[in-house]
């Protein structure tokens, strides 16, 4: 048989804040798919709580504000879609919920861009959120603000994040090491080699 891409076992705890780390190819992205329920595995069993993905890639259109987010809850009001924008640090738009983006989200900044994703995320109530190199391509004060208000936001939430950057992990309560499609160390924090770890992740 050929080998399969990734082969773990893992287990996460409801609530608990995961970093997935290692190397572009080793397996993080296939992980979160796997647990956002996007691939099947060809064995075993992924047993895992309702998901919402946010990747590098934000997904917008042509449309309203308020469209573009109730793509994540076709039911919210407005009092529910402002509350999210401003969780989300996206409440200042002079246009409020009735700016016009244009094609692809043209008119919002990678910053902002980043925001609205965050907002549907807020919005979409998966007790489980899984990001993906959430804040890949921002400035650092921009990226850090962004995962200061993932972090406020997500109480209550299971969080894993897949990532190579140091800021993106350094709020996990456990860092799972991936390699080549295996996991090759798993370390909580406050044991031995979880600051090593961290370290040894790509700085801003």
């Amino acid at each position: 048989d050929p080998r399969p891409a990734l082969s773990v076992s893992l287990v996460i705890g409801a609530g608990e804040r995961v970093a997935l780390v290692g190397p572009s190819g080793a397996g993080k992205s296939t992980l979160l798919g796997l647990l956002a329920g996007e691939i099947a595995p060809t064995r075993g069993h992924v047993a895992r709580q309702p998901a919402a993905l946010l990747t590098q890639r934000t997904e917008l259109f042509q449309d309203s504000l308020r469209d573009n987010l109730r793509l994540a809850a076709p039911d919210a009001d407005d009092a529910r879609l402002t509350a999210a924008l401003e969780t989300a640090g996206l409440a200042d738009l002079p246009g409020g919920l009735d700016t016009r983006l244009g094609e692809g989200g043209h008119g919002l900044s990678g910053g902002q861009a980043r925001r609205l994703a965050l907002a549907r995320l807020i919005l979409s109530d998966a007790p489980l959120w899984l990001l993906d190199e959430p804040t890949e391509g921002l400035d650092g004060a921009t990226a850090r603000d962004v995962l200061l208000r993932v972090e406020a936001a997500s109480a209550g939430h299971t969080l894993v994040i897949a990532t190579h950057i140091r800021r993106e992990a350094e709020a996990a309560d456990c860092l799972v090491s991936l390699s080549a499609g295996g996991i090759r160390s798993i370390v909580r924090r406050g044991e031995t080699g979880f600051a090593a770890l961290l370290a040894s992740l790509r700085p801003d």
